[in-house]
């Protein structure tokens, strides 16, 4: 009948301390990479996954634009998926991707 059954989020399925762990290994390692701007919101929560944007949320399109050749150049976002992996991939059993622009 198309009724919610259940609904975890993030949070419930990783526990608080590990969340807080993710979280600061990742404000960590963004505050060491070197791009051209930062703007704000690196980490977003979702419900069942957590979004982080390395020139954060609150750029604006030609900041994104900016990024997104830098990014091609530089290869930020693959590194930064590789440490993650590294670091919290089977300790967490979570898998990471390179998405949006």
């Amino acid at each position: 009948n198309g009724a919610l059954l259940a609904e975890r989020t993030i949070k419930d399925e990783l526990g608080e301390d590990n969340l807080k762990a993710f979280v600061n290994y990742t404000l960590k390692y963004l505050a060491d990479v070197e791009i051209p701007v930062k703007r704000g919101t690196f980490i977003e929560f979702r419900t069942g996954m957590l979004n982080v944007s390395p020139v954060g949320r609150n750029c604006s399109q030609e900041e994104r634009d900016a990024f997104e050749k830098y990014d091609a150049e530089h290869g930020i976002r693959k590194d930064m998926v590789k440490a993650l992996e590294g670091e919290f991939g089977e300790k967490l059993n979570l898998k990471f991707s390179v998405g949006g622009q």
